[in-house]
């Protein structure tokens, strides 16, 4: 919990903040901008409702603004509504067809909502005006892999990693799929160097953990996952079936 005085102080910098808009003739409504920097300032002193509140004003203020509709869409995911987000996030592409930073937004959205065909044309449509997206190729791949076109999904994520040969989340999902669509030799050569790197995440390693069960290595899994005791069969159907999806290059293009 913030004291206080940090409450306070976060407060005062969002009113300082706000303060700013006001003209030699009185105080006028804040921008949209004005709105989204109060809100970042709020969230960072774990102000979460207050920052809502603000990312939702911005985003009323100015509905043509894909800045602000994408940040009001965020913050209502990181507050668990996700079907806010969503509907937030529809209506802001409908009003900017071409904002691909919207769309693939969208895209990734669907994905969490299990719509794997609907995130798979959403893809579609940013790859069409810049085809080595890598957030939208790794998104492109994921979804084939939901829809159980394996092949289609390491197209993508190859063509991903001629773009970005150094992401790990567009690796490890090569790899899962490769695993999905039973070629575990291949998939074991990708995910193991992947592994040994020092930002590989525990789903890389639970990943490469099932391919070494899957190559007969069943000691070597058990050790990558630090138990003697694991299910390594219940392990890889957990994954399986409920994958999580989500490890989709941000559209930064970071790892």
């Amino acid at each position: 919990m913030i004291h206080h005085s940090a409450r306070f102080a976060v407060l005062l910098c969002a009113a300082a903040t706000l303060a700013a808009c006001a003209s030699p003739d009185g105080v006028r409504e804040p921008d949209a901008a004005s709105r989204m920097r109060v809100a970042a300032t709020a969230e960072a002193g774990g102000q979460t409702d207050v920052a809502l509140s603000m990312y939702g004003a911005a985003a009323a203020r100015d509905p043509n603004n894909g800045e602000a509709q994408a940040r009001f869409a965020a913050a209502l995911m990181r507050a668990g509504n996700r079907t806010q987000a969503e509907q937030v996030l529809a209506a802001a592409v409908e009003r900017r067809p071409n904002d691909r930073r919207l769309i693939l937004e969208l895209a990734k959205m669907r994905l969490r909502s299990g719509q794997a065909g609907e995130a798979l044309g959403l893809f579609d449509r940013v790859l069409a005006g810049d085809s080595r997206n890598v957030a939208a190729l790794d998104g492109r791949g994921v979804a084939l892999d939901l829809m159980g076109r394996h092949p289609e999904a390491q197209d993508s994520y190859r063509r991903a990693q001629a773009v970005s040969p150094d992401s790990v989340s567009v690796a490890n999902n090569l790899g899962l799929s490769l695993l999905l669509d039973g070629r575990a030799d291949e998939a074991r050569a990708v995910l193991e160097p992947l592994a040994r790197r020092s930002d590989a995440n525990q789903r890389v390693t639970a990943n490469y953990a099932i391919s070494l069960a899957a190559t007969g290595d069943e000691a070597a899994a058990r050790n990558v996952l630090g138990s003697e005791d694991v299910d390594l069969r219940g392990v890889a159907e957990v994954l399986r079936v409920n994958r999580q999806v989500i490890e989709v290059t941000p559209a930064g293009g970071r790892s």
